[in-house]
């Protein structure tokens, strides 16, 4: 490690706040799927920016468009800053009409990230569910799944059945009930016996939470039970949407159109934080005062969200996802499932470019993602499954080479840990 680098890491050591563990590397420059780090040494990223760079680093349609859209015209003028959300812009319009036809929504509710959409999405609840209980007593309810993860505000830990994410941040905001995923018969027990509940939050997959894929038909079902108890299915594809599970949405698997959904991540292109809520008419019930946001739905944002809509569209990359998904996830399970990564690997499972690689033990996650780094791939560890999310761009050779790299740092780290060497 060069001493630039070190420099790099000590001045994020030092005066940066300590709130995710740090791998002992620097990015500096990105392309396509790859990255290089300060030193200049290049990796695969399996990461993404947890899909935030579903169209890879540096895209130069999102890059070239960015520089068209911030260049003034010979009379100076150029795209228009934030100005007050009770005057819509250009763009703003633009983007919910062609995202709601899109989608198949009715409305779209703007935000800055991921988190913002949730808490707008469970304020949504809340107050669609206000007019539904006529003024009973008691607090509504919102249903939730363990191991879910929805994001770090204090609402949104308050419901984490992660003690880590929740117990140091009390006191809590009450109103949710968590029940096991992928398990509908828990779901229409808990609508049976809680009169209050006025939604069910739900990831199609759960990403943080070890890239769980729930059983076939499990969307469904709770759907169903939703409308059969008149409350709302809230999906949280804030990670899952917008291709990454080899379809537009992760609930389309299961033939499902959400009453409420939240996306993010990839909508911003890589380059600006944007998220939406989008919604069926009868469910965006928000009046003037009840909710907004200075930077939600800018110009800039929804400018770029659109483009990346449209390349997601034009390009085929829910096609493309599923086709390479199943590609990579094949030749994982060929390499994992047996000589010396098999003593390290319990499971390999994945739709679309949404893979895992569930460890036998968590003790070695952290030795494994350094394995990988040392093979050139960089990815993210959640919680005992190796998560492994490239960009959705990947080419068929590209994929075979991120498999190489994987199948060859767990079978050096297997060798190496049986032999006592790790």
């Amino acid at each position: 490690m060069s001493t630039r680098m070190q420099n790099l890491l000590r001045d994020v050591e030092q005066f940066g706040a300590r709130h995710y563990p740090l791998y002992p590397i620097v990015f500096s420059q990105g392309k396509g799927i790859w990255v290089k780090d300060a030193d200049g040494r290049e990796y695969i990223d399996a990461c993404a920016g947890y899909s935030a760079n579903n169209l890879g680093h540096g895209n130069p349609e999102i890059d070239g468009y960015i520089r068209e859209l911030l260049t003034p015209g010979n009379d100076g003028w150029s795209l228009v800053n934030i100005v007050p959300n009770s005057t819509p812009t250009e763009p703003l319009a633009q983007f919910v009409q062609y995202a709601c036809h899109y989608l198949h929504f009715d409305k779209a509710l703007a935000t800055n990230g991921g988190a913002e959409g949730v808490e707008t999405a469970i304020k949504l609840m809340r107050k669609w569910g206000f007019a539904k209980r006529k003024g009973q007593v008691g607090p509504p309810v919102i249903i939730a799944c363990d191991g879910n993860f929805h994001g770090r505000t204090t609402t949104i830990v308050s419901f984490s059945s992660n003690d880590g994410y929740r117990a140091p941040f009390g006191p809590l905001t009450p109103g949710f009930i968590l029940i096991p995923y992928g398990d509908s018969k828990t779901l229409e027990r808990a609508l049976r016996e809680n009169t209050d509940v006025v939604g069910f939050l739900v990831e199609p997959i759960q990403g943080e939470g070890g890239v769980q894929i729930p059983p076939s038909g499990y969307l469904r079902e709770c759907y169903a039970l939703c409308k059969k108890h008149n409350v709302i299915f809230c999906a949280d594809e804030i990670q899952t949407g917008l291709g990454r599970a080899g379809s537009l949405l992760a609930c389309h698997h299961d033939g499902v159109v959400p009453d409420v959904v939240i996306l993010g991540k990839s909508l911003g292109g890589g380059r600006i934080p944007t998220a939406a809520v989008f919604a069926k008419k009868e469910f965006m019930v928000f009046e003037p005062g009840e909710h907004g946001s200075t930077y939600g739905g800018n110009s800039l944002a929804m400018s770029i969200a659109r483009r990346v809509l449209d390349i997601i569209a034009r390009d085929k990359l829910c096609e493309r996802s599923a086709e390479m998904g199943d590609f990579l996830l094949k030749k994982l399970k060929r390499g994992l499932l047996r000589g010396s990564a098999k003593t390290l690997v319990k499971d390999v499972r994945g739709r679309g470019l949404m893979l895992g690689i569930e460890l036998v033990s968590e003790e070695d996650a952290g030795d494994v993602i350094n394995a990988l780094l040392a093979e050139g791939v960089m990815t993210k560890d959640a919680h005992r499954v190796i998560r492994i999310t490239p960009p959705l761009i990947i080419e068929k050779e590209e994929c075979t080479e991120l498999a190489l790299r994987i199948i060859r740092a767990f079978r050096t780290y297997g060798k190496n840990k049986k032999a006592g060497t790790r």
